[in-house]
């Protein structure tokens, strides 16, 4: 794997992982004689068959660069490095995937769908017009991308599995051997028979289906079940699933899912067209349907994990045009869906306090599938990556933050609301000059029964109870007390300690003994390692994290006038 700012091949500047695709990982880089950015795709090393894994990849390659079409990725290099690692460097898509897309929004509307497909087919039937089959069809290898011009496209990536008719001097792995996806494979790939364009047919067959209905064709977690399935069983019809969906286009797809690939449309082209003409309409790109309730906003690529289990999108206000990010919560993934409900319903309410430290929540909204909160999106690190990337901060820099920390907080607990349990991974930092600018979040925790309600099997048991909001948390508020300011003060005084001291100043397995910690503790001074704070602000911190909340400060207020930050 390779690290951040390493120069591949003295031309390609690594800045992060995307992810991995069929046969190597994939990397965001930099050209430094351009200055532009590219997607990097290097090849995995760990191939038990060196010499056919790059013959692979280079197949993949040369598959790629022959096919020049607006809906497919584009292919700007190919080389092999000094170390004999080949690698090949494609234009950089901003996303989301498909996939990402469709476990956002949901089934989307016949017309929306053709409207993505019929591009896509275009792109599938040059590379079947060259003898190419891609063979690993599926959402993850459609990816959109928004050109600056704001027009938006989708394109297919990853021909790394692609059968290329017309190179006959490579030695390849057994073509018998199924290495697809098998959500997305044809019968024929499940039984080793002939791979062909009709295989990929099947495969946007299923795609199809999948983005009009919601649901793939057959699924089932159970691998021999799904095989059985997939070569005996016929699919039921997609109005089946999805009520008030045109028959003609029942008719359509289950052709494309047909078992006998003689069965299916003779082309792609063909398919597509079929299935335009079931809609009724020449469909032309647009949004999903008014019904929506994500459509005012164009989601992105997921950019990480959230606090619940959520998943955090970056995204763009479709009429405003600025930058969100969209934090989801789906139904299907949270036993307890009534309590993180209620949690992410609070930080929404709570965060309408306007504010420059506090994120600004722009929209909540439900359907029975999700939740989900839009707020506005800080293009920086959260704060637990800066601290993981400085180690223990200069107290000058500590200071500052935390006076925005309190001054949010302050104007916060005058309006009724609460911070408590806020943890690194709910700040984010940005740099307005060469000063540390942060935002935070709140935890959506009115009361012990909001957090033991979401804890998860993981927390219960003990196996994270270092890592998530708790240690963030008053003791008088996991014992079941009323939230006061005084909460907020242990929530910072914790946050204090952690960036001075690199540490936590309680920790415990499981909840009773980090209550116990918190109860039993006496904290006297700061670590040592915290030498370059001061004696009356080390005091501060020390009495904001005491057990009793009235030897505290009142306030977020007074804690701020003891450390010695700058509040307004």
């Amino acid at each position: 794997m390779l690290k951040t700012g390493t120069l591949l091949d003295g031309r390609y500047e690594i800045s992060g992982q995307l992810g991995a695709g069929g046969m190597g990982q994939v990397y965001r880089a930099m050209r430094p004689l351009l200055g532009d950015e590219v997607a990097v795709k290097v090849m995995r090393a760990s191939f038990d068959a060196p010499g056919d894994g790059r013959q692979r990849f280079l197949r993949e390659s040369r598959a790629c660069a022959s096919l020049r079409h607006p809906n497919i990725v584009s292919i700007l290099d190919f080389n092999v490095d000094p170390n004999g690692q080949p690698y090949m460097v494609m234009e950089l898509l901003s996303g989301p995937s498909l996939r990402d897309e469709l476990q956002v929004t949901g089934p989307m509307t016949p017309e929306y769908g053709v409207s993505i497909l019929t591009p896509v087919a275009a792109a599938l039937q040059l590379a079947h017009d060259r003898g190419i089959t891609h063979r690993d069809l599926k959402p993850a290898n459609i990816v959109a991308h928004q050109y600056g011009s704001g027009d938006r496209v989708y394109k297919v990536i990853d021909f790394g599995l692609a059968s290329v008719a017309d190179i006959k001097d490579i030695q390849l792995t057994d073509p018998n051997i199924f290495i697809g996806t098998m959500a997305y494979a044809a019968p024929e790939q499940l039984r080793g028979g002939i791979i062909d364009a009709r295989t990929d047919i099947y495969a946007l067959g299923v795609i199809a289906y999948e983005m009009l209905t919601g649901h793939r064709p057959f699924e089932t977690e159970d691998q021999a079940s799904f095989i059985s399935q997939t070569l005996t069983e016929k699919p039921v019809a997609p109005s089946k699933v999805r009520p008030g969906m045109n028959r003609e286009t029942d008719t359509v797809i289950m052709r494309a899912l047909s078992k006998d690939p003689g069965e299916r449309w003779s082309s792609v082209s063909d398919f597509a067209r079929a299935l335009r003409g079931s809609v009724g309409v020449n469909p032309s790109p647009r949004s999903a349907s008014s019904d929506d309730p994500l459509s005012r906003f164009e989601v992105g690529e997921e950019i990480g994990r959230g606090r619940l289990g959520s998943h955090i999108y970056r995204g763009r206000h479709r009429a405003l045009g600025i930058p969100v990010a969209i934090r989801i919560l789906h139904r299907k993934e949270q036993p307890n869906w009534d309590a993180v409900r209620s949690r992410f319903l609070l930080e929404a309410r709570t965060l309408q306090v306007p504010h420059p430290n506090l994120l600004h929540v722009r929209d909540f909204g439900e359907n029975e599938r999700m939740v989900y909160i839009v707020t506005d999106y800080i293009d920086g690190p959260s704060l637990r990556t800066e601290m993981a990337r400085e180690g223990k901060m200069p107290f000058a820099r500590v200071l500052h933050l935390l006076g925005q920390m309190l001054d949010a907080t302050t104007v916060l607990n005058e309006r009724g609301g609460y911070i408590v349990g806020v943890n690194p991974d709910m700040i984010r930092l940005w740099r307005q000059g060469d000063r540390d600018q942060l935002v935070m979040s709140t935890a959506g925790i009115s009361s012990v029964q909001d957090v033991l309600a979401t804890m998860r099997e993981q927390e219960l048991r003990g196996a994270e109870a270092n890592e998530q909001e708790l240690p963030y948390v008053a003791p008088e508020v996991l014992m079941g007390r009323d939230l006061g300011p005084p909460a907020d003060v242990f929530t910072v005084g914790v946050l204090a300690y952690q960036l001075t001291s690199g540490n936590l100043p309680f920790r415990g397995r499981i909840l009773p003994e980090l209550v116990g910690q918190m109860l039993q503790k006496r904290l006297r001074e700061l670590p040592s390692a915290a030498g370059d704070v001061p004696a009356d602000a080390s005091a501060a911190v020390i009495r904001a994290l005491s057990s009793n909340p009235d030897a505290r400060f009142a306030d977020a207020r007074e804690f701020a006038r003891a450390l010695g930050a700058k509040i307004s």
